[in-house]
Order: structure tokens, then C-alpha cells, then sequence
């Protein structure tokens, strides 16, 4: 009777291993399928990151060519602002020569005009000599 009972304790303790080992099976599937989707989703997060990593990089790539280009810029500017100033002087001087060849124009005129006046005054005398 005693082994009977024995027997029967002993089903019974099976029993609940078992329930205990099938538990601990569902529980080690749950887990790996945990795992899997983490490591799924670890990857899905790790090319995120490197794709915006290389965004990054580009864009630091297009900020240094724009800097070299505000460089160029700047440079081109002070150029082009000597490039005004030596052509503000320029026309100060073409203004001054403008200035002198109409007084130049203006004399020759006058001494065209006194030299016809004394032509013609010659012209007269000799007219009336003749």
C-alpha cells in the first residue's frame, strides 16, 4: 500500500514537473521569440542610424563646399568693390579730361574765330589797296 501511495505521490510529482518543464519550454519559446524581434529590430535601428549617419555626413560634405563657395564669394565682392572704386576714379579723371578739352575746344575757337576776324580784316586791306 505504501508503494501504492508511493506510486501515486510520485505520478503526481511527475505530473507537476512535467506541467513545470512544459511551462518553462512556452516560456524559453516566448523568449526567443522576443529575442528575435529585438535583434530584428535592433538591426532595423542600426541601418537607420547608419543611413542617417551617411545624411550627415553629406550634409557636412555640402556645408563645407558652400563655406568654400561664401569664401570664393567674399573674395569675388572685394574685387569687385576695388574694381568700382579704381572705376569711380577712372571717371573722376575722364571728367577732369572732358573738362580740359572743352576749354581746349572752347580756345580753339576763339583763336579760329580771331584769326578769321584777322583774315578778313587783312582781306579788307588789301581790297582796298587794290
Amino acid at each position: 500500500m505504501a508503494s501504492d501511495e508511493l506510486k501515486i505521490v510520485l505520478e503526481d510529482v511527475k505530473e507537476k514537473f512535467d506541467t513545470v518543464i512544459e511551462g518553462i519550454n512556452m516560456v524559453r519559446e516566448t523568449l526567443e521569440r522576443h529575442k528575435e524581434e529585438n535583434q530584428r529590430e535592433h538591426e532595423e535601428f542600426k541601418k537607420a542610424i547608419l543611413g542617417v549617419q551617411v545624411d550627415v555626413s553629406g550634409l557636412k560634405t555640402d556645408v563645407a563646399i558652400l563655406k568654400t563657395d561664401v569664401g570664393i564669394l567674399k573674395t569675388d565682392v572685394a574685387i569687385l568693390k576695388t574694381d568700382v572704386a579704381i572705376l569711380k576714379t577712372d571717371v573722376a579723371i575722364l571728367k577732369t579730361d572732358v573738362a580740359i578739352l572743352k576749354t581746349d575746344v572752347s580756345e580753339i575757337r576763339k583763336d579760329l574765330n580771331e584769326h578769321r576776324d584777322n583774315t578778313e580784316l587783312h582781306a579788307g586791306e588789301m581790297r582796298k589797296k587794290a
